[in-house]
């Protein structure tokens, strides 16, 4: 039978993570619902299959700009003092994705049939964030959810704005990154080859700058499928790798420990952690569930573990500020704000300050990166060309000065 890893919250308030043998994933939900546990995600144990298939995107998603466009809809609508069930039947036939539009399907049923709303968004799995259902959850039981929605829609949207952000720095570096590529291919496997095949028939002696390229290049037109092999065989290899647990806490921490990059990798987790929290305390939510649900929404394996202990502590009696300082996860001056916050009742003031400061030091960081990373790129390329360069024209310099003497 197949294997289920799912978070759910307990009625303490706990969310914690377990792993159910079940036939199916219907069984699972109702024998969960059965303990009165709250199921806020579901995802069947990856197998061969399921990792290529995740790999080469073969299962539909919802993409971050249509669930904010959604959620806008959708408060407007409940603003508007429409009842949830027709809500989401108007905003069932604006779904142009067929997953989400069966997703929402499901909702409308399950909340027709007297299921909460935030119980059933939890239902859809993986399909949406997990602090999701917990932040419609802090509405249903205020009666704002209106209020809660707007929050969200303000995190959310914040979100998409550094991730816009980092991509459009990257731009152009990726740009240069692949033009040297398709450089040192066109070079390798069609130029070189030829200049090979043409030296040889003059006779000419190969300097050392030529026959380092000419050699790669003729073992890499020789041996072009076994190379092809191995580089499809390890591209799978390692995304598979990267899905386990083990693969991803490695390549996190290898994130972190990068040169220039680890920085904005830190930040970037610190800005998700302190507007996560920011949103989920605005709502109500208990501040032990509130760091759990941040740190699953942090998107870095080594904070994800750090925070985790510190919602632990916080548990235990010790202070927000103490725990994260201990982890030395979080910059001194987000550590003093929080404690400011936490000191004067303040604390989701002081989480959205720290939030708009670090958007503003990511955006700082990544202009110079870019800065400094643009130029190197250029040079090696330069670099790059004048090599090749050299390597194919000092046999054409000695051949001719052979011939003239």
């Amino acid at each position: 039978m197949p294997e289920f890893v799912c978070r759910v919250a307990t009625p303490a308030g706990d969310v914690i993570e377990r792993s159910y043998v079940y036939a199916d994933e219907p069984s699972l939900r109702r024998d969960l619902e059965g303990q009165d546990l709250m199921l806020l995600s579901v995802r069947r144990q990856s197998s061969l299959f399921g990792g290529l298939a995740k790999l080469f995107k073969l299962r539909n998603t919802v993409s971050s700009r249509d669930f904010l466009l959604f959620n806008q809809e959708f408060s407007a609508l409940i603003r508007a003092g429409l009842p949830i069930v027709t809500s989401l039947e108007i905003l069932l036939e604006r779904r142009k994705n067929e997953t989400f539009r069966n997703a929402l399907q499901d909702i409308r049923d399950r909340v027709k049939s007297g299921e909460a709303l935030s119980e059933a968004f939890a239902a859809q799995g993986e399909l949406f964030p997990p602090l999701y259902a917990s932040t419609l959850a802090s509405g249903e039981r205020s009666g704002e959810l209106a209020n809660v929605l707007t929050r969200f829609i303000s995190y959310w949207h914040n979100l998409l704005k550094i991730k816009r952000t980092v991509v459009s720095a990257l731009i152009y570096p990726v740009i240069l990154l692949c033009l040297g590529i398709g450089l040192i291919s066109l070079l390798i496997f069609f130029i070189l080859p030829k200049f090979s095949t043409f030296l040889k028939e003059m006779g000419a002696d190969l300097p050392l700058i030529s026959r380092i390229p000419i050699g790669i290049a003729e073992f890499c037109t020789e041996h072009w499928q076994i190379l092809l092999a191995v580089l499809i065989s390890s591209v799978i290899a390692f995304f598979l790798w990267r899905r386990t647990p083990g693969g991803r806490l490695a390549l996190d921490r290898f994130k972190l420990r990068l040169p220039l990059i680890g920085s904005v990798v830190r930040n970037y987790a610190q800005n998700r952690f302190t507007r996560t929290l920011a949103t989920l305390q605005a709502g109500g939510i208990p501040l032990v569930t509130s760091l759990e649900l941040s740190a699953q929404a942090v998107g870095n394996r080594v904070y994800e573990a750090g925070l985790l202990e510190v919602s632990e502590k916080v548990r235990r009696g010790q202070s927000l500020w103490e725990s994260l300082d201990e982890t030395g996860l979080m910059t001194d001056i987000t550590v003093q704000m929080i404690k400011v916050g936490e000191s004067t009742g303040m604390l989701v003031e002081m989480l959205t300050n720290c939030s708009d400061f670090v958007d503003e030091e990511i955006d700082a960081q990544l202009q110079r990166l870019v800065s400094l990373v643009e130029p190197l790129m250029l040079i090696f390329m330069a670099v790059l060309v004048g090599f090749m360069l050299m390597a194919v024209y000092m046999p054409l310099i000695q051949a001719y000065g052979a011939a003239r003497a």
